[in-house]
């Protein structure tokens, strides 16, 4: 009963019979007894059964990852879909918490001689050894069969502890022979305790599942509620809403929910829809992309039909899709969810989804589609909930955000005066929302020439959101990057390059160097050196805000024609006409294509385009 520990040999056969033998001959010198499956699927039908005996009376696998796939079942998974035999035991034996060792084997590795696969089945088993190597598990790689038994030998102290554990389980049923009079007794008296803490194990287990399933759309909400923040930070943020939610602590949760994701991920009753949560967690967004479209598949499969489980499908694989920065592929999967909803079924859900296009549009520089979606947000929330609902006076603010980045900032300024009379009213003065309304008020006001009023919205902002949320907050540093715009407008230009190291400092550090908010900051600062006749160092930082924007952003985002249009009046005050010209017409021309032609900031291109041209004109006329 208690004889040498078994180790399972999980392996294409065929292909990798010889490596197999190796191995199992390696172990048994170190004293263990090797299994193997070596039954054609033809003789025992669907094998899933035998294999999970193998497993369950194993101790551990030792699983030899090759080239190829192998057999496979008729029918795919319930739960995990279209594998191969082989890769069901590695996984079936970590749904059982059995130690897994992967050997994975180079293509020069020698093997059976055998016929090639077809590309379908070598595509799926290539997947499976890139999803190996970055699980986080434990796994080796070989090139040749004497480098396989090296790794096998070195295996000799982890291994170990299966020899240990069966000379304990001796020991340990000895002692629970002795006890066990005594233990019924025991449990007669503590099994209402033992009943009562299963209950809290159990009640702590559902609200792990429900944190997972309920993660992507916490940290979306997260990412609307406080923009420009480093992910670390939206990641806290996320955690302690989502524990909030839960009515958990944050901290355990955050130090329990990736390990549990990670589990969920391979559970036997985990549907596709929460193994793609649970892989969105893990921050695998390829899977969590592909997980959801297959959750998304099988929901509209379904019968009866489960329209509301498409929709939230598709929202989630938009969101992963996002965070790996595939706009158009975010923005094809919400419109799947777009086309499903319904305005009259269910508005809430179909503003969800319009906001989250909205949100991808306005990442992509489309201003204009997006606010008009957002103002047909407005329009149905204030129907269904209310003019004073939280919800309603937020999509405000971003309606008004898309106005003006439309160049509309007469109409942005009076839709924010409006949201921040309602929003003082109820969430009171220094709420984080009617803080935003009032910051964005301040940039209308600029945008329009209004200097002097802009600074002291400003200054107003800023000393409370300074008080409420500390001096390195990213709407703090927003607040004091705005003011040194305003001081930079009235001429105090000198005043406004120092404000603008400061923060540039602290966003370096606190953001990073390609942050769009640290971005923004360089560009602002070249400005500000400008005014004061600094126009080399201008130049050079110009140059190295558009080279990484056009990286970050690609060729076609507003804000590069935005740099672009910077660059060339650096350029021009150093009356380097022809470079200025070339990047005046690229700012013209790009802002034509994505903002249009009754975009001020189109026309402000047109005009330093033309202003060029005439100092051209008169160069060579004084010659």
């Amino acid at each position: 009963m208690f004889g040498k520990p078994v180790i399972f040999i999980s392996a294409v056969s065929k292909e990798l019979h010889g490596a197999r033998d190796l191995v199992a001959k390696t172990l048994a010198s170190l004293g263990y007894e090797a299994k193997w499956q070596d039954i054609a699927p033809a003789e025992a039908g669907d094998l899933r059964g035998v294999l999970r005996k193998w497993v369950d009376d194993s101790a551990a696998v030792i699983q030899l990852v090759g080239q190829r796939y192998g057999c496979e079942p008729a029918m795919p998974d319930a739960v995990l879909g279209r594998i191969s035999y082989t890769q069901f035991e590695a996984i079936y034996a970590r749904q059982r918490e059995k130690k897994v060792w992967y050997l994975i084997l180079a293509p020069e590795h020698p093997t059976e001689a055998v016929a090639d696969e077809p590309p379908e089945l070598h595509a799926l088993q290539e997947t499976y050894r890139q999803r190996v190597t970055r699980d986080g598990h434990q796994f080796h790689h070989s090139a040749s069969l004497d480098q396989t038994e090296r790794v096998v030998l070195r295996l000799r102290d982890d291994l170990g502890h299966l020899h240990r554990r069966t000379r304990q389980v001796v020991t340990l049923v000895l002692m629970l022979l002795a006890v066990c009079v005594a233990l019924g007794a025991l449990l007669v008296k503590s099994g209402h305790d033992t009943e009562q803490k299963l209950t809290v194990l159990q009640e702590e287990m559902a609200k792990l599942r429900q944190g997972v399933n309920q993660f992507a759309t916490v940290q979306a909400q997260v990412q609307v509620q406080q923009p420009g923040q480093k992910p670390e930070q939206f990641e806290d943020r996320t955690y302690e809403e989502l524990a909030r939610q839960l009515g958990v602590d944050a901290k355990k949760l955050r130090a329990e929910l990736p390990s549990f994701a990670r589990q969920l991920q391979h559970a036997p009753d985990a549907s596709a829809f929460e193994r793609a949560n649970a892989a969105f967690v893990a921050k695998d967004y390829a899977e969590a992309e592909r997980l959801a479209l297959e959750a998304a598949g099988e929901a509209e499969k379904a019968v009866p039909p489960q329209p509301q489980a498409v929709i939230k499908a598709y929202e989630l694989a938009g969101r992963a899709a996002q965070e790996r920065i595939h706009y158009a592929d975010a923005l094809r999967h919400l419109r799947e969810a777009e086309r499903r909803t319904d305005r009259k079924r269910d508005p809430a859900e179909w503003a969800r989804v319009q906001c989250a296009i909205a949100k991808v549009l306005d990442d992509n520089g489309d201003y204009r589609q997006a606010g008009a979606m957002l103002k047909e947000v407005v329009r149905e929330q204030t129907g269904v909930l209310g003019a004073k609902h939280p919800d309603v006076l937020l999509s405000r603010i971003w309606f008004a955000m898309a106005l003006l980045q439309q160049g509309q900032w007469a109409a942005s300024e009076a839709e924010l005066r409006k949201v921040i009379e309602l929003e003082n009213e109820v969430q009171g003065p220094e709420h984080a929302d009617t803080l935003k309304a009032r910051n964005n008020l301040a940039n209308a006001l600029y945008s329009q020439g209004k200097s002097t009023e802009a600074e002291q919205e400003y200054r107003a902002v800023l000393a409370i959101r300074e008080r409420v949320f500390g001096p390195e907050h990213p709407q703090t540093l927003t607040s004091r990057m705005n003011l040194a715009n305003a001081l930079d407008s009235q001429g105090k230009s000198a005043e406004a390059e120092q404000e603008h190291r400061a923060v540039l400092a602290i966003r370096e550090r606190v953001l990073g160097p390609e942050h769009p908010d640290t971005l923004m900051s360089r560009m602002n600062l070249a400005i500000a050196l400008r005014a004061q006749g600094k126009h080399t160092e201008a130049e050079q930082e110009h140059r190295a805000v558009l080279a990484i924007r056009e990286r970050v952003l690609g060729p076609e985002h507003p804000d590069v024609f935005l740099t672009c249009y910077n660059l060339s009046g650096a350029l021009q005050a150093q009356k380097r006409f022809e470079e200025a010209l070339g990047f005046a017409k690229r700012a013209e021309e790009g802002w034509k294509r994505v903002l249009g032609e009754q975009h001020p900031d189109y026309k402000d291109a047109v005009a330093r385009r033309k202003e060029i041209e005439a100092e051209m004109k008169k160069g060579k006329a004084g010659r």
